[in-house]
């Protein structure tokens, strides 16, 4: 969806556009289940036109645990600004930021490209780590099994066999007989025994 602006950047004002409309995928493999739907304010400043509105989207992601896939809702609240190009061009080195350099540039036909804005909101708002449910188990990492849906035969308590040593040398007969754990002469506390 495409909004001219011109009108806002010469005689400011508001205009209340309605959004419903596929957009193009957010990701790789993702890619929203319907149309976005949602609601825009365009209000022109004289120089600027300031774009808020909210949108929600229903997105197919894969479980990061179990890799399952499920649907989860996206609901995004954009606050953008726009002007037209100034055609300056900037010299070549280090400079400070300005806040002309956050103003998003409209067209040279003064149209405003919403759907694209719109993706690429909720492509920001695709969680890193998605899970299906907040208590996911996911999968055991030795046969692959869902724990979600039950258990599997693998031994949970395996230590990692780059501990064996330290295991061993916890579990062996202190002198005398007794089972118990030793503490190296130069470990022991100060002013104890």
């Amino acid at each position: 969806m495409r909004a001219y602006v011109g009108d806002l950047l010469t005689a400011g004002g508001t205009r209340v556009v309605a959004f419903c409309e596929m957009v193009a995928p957010l990701s790789d493999d993702v890619v929203p289940a319907g149309p976005v739907a949602g609601e825009f304010t365009l209000r022109g400043t004289g120089a600027t036109v300031q774009v808020r509105g909210r949108v929600a989207a229903t997105a197919g992601l894969v479980c990061g645990a179990c890799l399952r896939g499920f649907s989860q809702t996206l609901e995004v609240d954009i606050d953008e600004e726009f002007a037209r190009p100034t055609g300056q061009v900037e010299a070549a080195g280090e400079q400070a930021l300005t806040p002309q350099d956050f103003i998003a540039a409209i067209s040279a036909d003064d149209v405003i490209d919403l759907t694209e804005l719109v993706r690429q909101h909720l492509a920001l708002a695709l969680p890193i780590a998605p899970r299906c449910t907040p208590d996911c188990r996911g999968l055991c990492p030795r046969c692959g099994a869902d724990r979600n849906a039950g258990g599997c035969a693998c031994d949970t308590q395996e230590i990692d066999p780059r501990f064996d040593a330290l295991r061993r040398w916890a579990e062996e007969p202190a002198p005398g007989g007794a089972r118990t754990a030793r503490i190296p002469d130069g470990h022991r506390r100060r002013g104890g025994t």
